[in-house]
């Protein structure tokens, strides 16, 4: 089966894979969000996606969250024809595959992220330099873009949150992504982040419609003791050695702290606002497991920006219950010209709405959703639905694989591809970054019963 796979990846490109119109991607960790959500949205993208390959070291995957047994690989690479490997290092070492992904997804372990996300960028910056080097080589020549099926293959990554579980990690992957590699996109799976009331309220703070940002108060409450009271669900409630807690905090307020500072413009814009500075936050934990399940916290920023964030997982139900019970989520950013208000259960679009308030309109409420076009008003957060193509997470990740070949091509002399400027590029680690520092920050707090430093 993977001699088959393998010559359908290193079959002559057609000329619409010439203009990139396939996006090659490999799958890195085969666990229970790989096999329900990632492979099925990837299949469903066909014909324009292409899964290449299927890394795990495990050969049989298991899940304590799964209702059914996991696909074993074997099983995985007759279903999606395609090679599998043990490690990421074993898929780029294949010279018949590894040259030729476009774009690959990092579902492994929290704790694991980062190696698996160093190795990725760094192959990145490698086909970089081997695609200047060529370039310099045919300098004055003729040249048939012989290489571009391979070494001008841009790298892109959607790597599942959190982007790590240690400050020194995320640092490094930012400053790997942003300074070294800038090319590449790199999407965090925090799936509420690409919501397109998400980028309404984007541009509605980047528009200074809300002036001067003062104070972040936010709250995200979910049914989930099901899943961080139960000893056997150990990436969820056990610390690794890099970690300084685990629970609720990496496993749920990740989301609400990514999609603020989505929204605030982390990495995007040249003003770096609500940089975080100091932590001070207290916990609850679960008896079985001690993960945490409940936190309050206040986060001081170095823009005078005042910021609170809580949430619980003892909110009774389930979200897999028939029916659902949904996760409570609220979001508010004052600032010195008016208000931005998100809220709503995420199982009941009807529950909410995106709010700005404005103070120059004698305190009325404006609702700018519903006047966007194909943009549903109601609360839209996570996007957990197993069916169709994916959220706009994959959507962005996929779009930047699909392009990559031209754009790569373009960055590579200098110009603009098809009118776009070359800051195309989606990249989510300063993001991450700060989520990473608020949490850890969060732990540590919660240890010492003092205000803990972020590590900057």
């Amino acid at each position: 089966i993977s001699a088959a796979a393998k010559k359908t990846m290193t079959e002559p490109p057609t000329d619409d894979e010439t203009a990139q119109t396939v996006a090659r991607i490999a799958v890195i960790g085969c666990g229970w969000w790989s096999q329900g959500w990632h492979l099925p949205h990837l299949a469903a993208n066909a014909p324009s996606v292409q899964i290449a390959a299927i890394v795990d070291p495990t050969p049989n995957p298991v899940s304590t969250l799964a209702s059914s047994p996991l696909l074993s690989l074997e099983e995985l690479s007759k279903k999606y024809s395609c090679p599998i490997y043990n490690s990421v290092t074993d898929l780029l070492a294949d010279p018949e595959v590894g040259p030729r992904v476009d774009g690959a997804i990092v579902a492994t372990s929290h704790a694991s992220h980062y190696e698996v996300g160093m190795a990725l960028l760094r192959e990145g910056i490698h086909r970089r330099k081997m695609a200047e080097g060529i370039e310099k080589e045919e300098e004055g020549i003729s040249k048939k873009h012989r290489h571009v099926h391979v070494l001008h293959r841009n790298l892109s990554i959607l790597m599942e949150k959190p982007m790590t579980t240690s400050v020194n990690e995320a640092k490094r992957l930012w400053e790997m992504s942003t300074i070294n590699y800038p090319e590449g996109a790199f999407v965090i799976n925090h799936t509420a982040s690409y919501r397109p009331q998400t980028q309404v309220a984007r541009r509605i703070i980047a528009s200074n419609q809300l002036g001067k940002i003062c104070h972040i108060s936010a709250s995200m409450n979910g049914p989930l003791m099901w899943l961080f009271d139960d000893p056997k669900n150990e990436a969820w409630v056990l610390k690794s050695s890099s970690m300084s807690g685990n629970g609720y905090a990496y496993g749920q307020l990740a989301h609400i702290l990514a999609w603020i500072y989505n929204v605030l413009g982390a990495g995007t814009t040249k003003e770096d606002i609500a940089r975080p500075t100091k932590v001070y936050c207290t916990m609850t934990h679960a008896s079985n497991t001690g993960a945490d399940v409940s936190l309050a916290s206040v986060i001081s920023c170095s823009d005078g920006i005042t910021f609170s964030l809580d949430g619980t997982a003892l909110l009774p139900g389930s979200q897999y219950a028939d029916p659902p019970i949904g996760k409570h989520i609220r979001v508010e950013i004052f600032g010195t010209k008016g208000s931005l208000m998100y809220s709503g259960d995420d199982k009941k679009p009807e529950t909410g709405r995106l709010e700005l308030r404005t103070t120059s309109q004698d305190g009325k409420a404006d609702f700018p959703c519903a006047r966007e076009e194909g943009i549903d008003d109601g609360f839209y957060f996570e996007d957990g639905d197993p069916m169709g193509t994916g959220p706009g997470s994959m959507a962005v990740f996929l779009d930047a694989c699909r392009t990559s070949c031209a754009k790569f091509e373009g960055s590579l002399m200098k110009h603009e591809v098809d009118g776009e400027p070359d800051d195309y590029v989606v990249n989510d680690s300063l993001v991450g970054l700060r989520t990473v520092q608020i949490i850890d920050a969060m732990y540590r707090s919660s240890v010492s019963g003092m205000p803990e430093v972020v590590e900057n």
